[in-house]
C-alpha cells in the first residue's frame, strides 16, 4: 500500500479522535490541530518544458495539491506542524483523433514546518511559517492511451515560506487560507526504461490554498 494511500486511510480515524476531544482553536501551548487543504501550484519545471515545448507538447505550469497536517504548540504564539502534500503538476495536448497526450510531473512533499502568529483576535490568527524536509516519489510521466514514458521515483529536498490566515467559525474549528513559495527539485531523474536518459523535475514556485483546521487537546489559550 502507497504512503498516500495510508494517509488517506488514517485521516477519518484521527479525524473522530480529534473530535471526541476537542479544545480552543488557538495556538496555544500545548493545543493540537489536525487540518486539511485544497489549492493550485505553479511551477518551473524549465528543462522538461524546454523539452516538451520541442516537440509540439503544453508546458506543465501549473496543477492541484492537497494535504492536510497535524500541529502541535509549543508556546502561546509558536507551533510546530508535520503535514504531507501531494503535488501534482499536469498538461494535456489534444492530439485528434488520437488519444491527448497527458504530461505530469509529480511529488509528495512531507515537511516539518514553525508556524508562529504574526496577529490575533477573537475572529482570526495570521501566521507566518518556515519548513524544510522531503519530497518523496518525485517524478514525471508523459502518457497517450496505452503507451507512457515514466521517471523513476526519487527523494530530493524540500523548502517553503509562507502565510496562513485563519478565520475562527467556533472556539475549536478554523477555515484557513495558505500562500507559499517553495524550493522542490529533483535533479536527474532517470526514465524507468532508459536510465541514460534524465530530467529535472523542478516543483519549486508558488502554491495557494483553502482548508480548515479543527483544535483539540491541551489546556486554555496562554497557557
Amino acid at each position: 500500500m502507497s504512503f498516500r494511500s495510508r494517509v488517506l486511510i488514517l485521516l477519518p480515524s484521527l479525524l473522530a479522535i480529534a473530535l471526541a476531544s476537542a479544545g480552543p482553536a488557538q495556538a496555544a501551548k500545548g493545543v493540537w490541530s489536525l487540518g486539511g487543504n485544497f489549492g493550485t501550484g505553479i511551477y518551473s519545471n524549465s528543462e522538461i518544458n524546454d523539452d516538451l515545448d520541442l516537440i509540439g507538447i503544453d508546458k506543465i505550469t501549473s496543477g492541484w495539491e492537497y494535504g492536510g497536517s497535524l500541529r502541535y504548540g509549543i508556546s502561546p504564539k509558536a507551533s510546530i506542524d508535520a503535514e504531507f502534500n501531494s503535488i501534482n503538476g499536469k498538461s494535456s495536448t489534444s492530439d485528434s483523433p488520437n488519444p491527448d497526450i497527458e504530461a505530469s510531473t509529480t511529488g509528495m512533499a512531507v515537511p516539518l514546518s514553525l508556524y508562529y502568529t504574526l496577529s490575533e483576535n477573537d475572529d482570526a490568527l495570521f501566521n507566518l511559517f518556515i519548513g524544510a524536509g522531503p519530497m518523496f516519489s518525485t517524478k514525471y510521466k508523459l502518457e497517450q492511451g496505452s503507451n507512457s514514458i515514466e521517471g523513476k521515483g526519487k527523494t530530493t529536498f524540500y523548502a517553503h515560506l509562507g502565510l496562513e490566515a485563519q478565520y475562527k467559525l467556533s472556539p475549536t474549528f478554523a477555515l484557513t487560507a495558505r500562500a507559499l513559495g517553495r524550493l522542490a527539485k529533483a535533479s536527474d531523474v532517470e526514465d524507468k526504461d532508459d536510465p541514460s536518459n534524465t530530467e529535472d523535475v523542478d516543483l519549486s514556485g508558488a502554491a495557494f490554498s483553502l482548508g480548515a483546521r479543527l483544535y483539540f487537546g491541551g489546556g486554555a489559550a496562554g497557557n
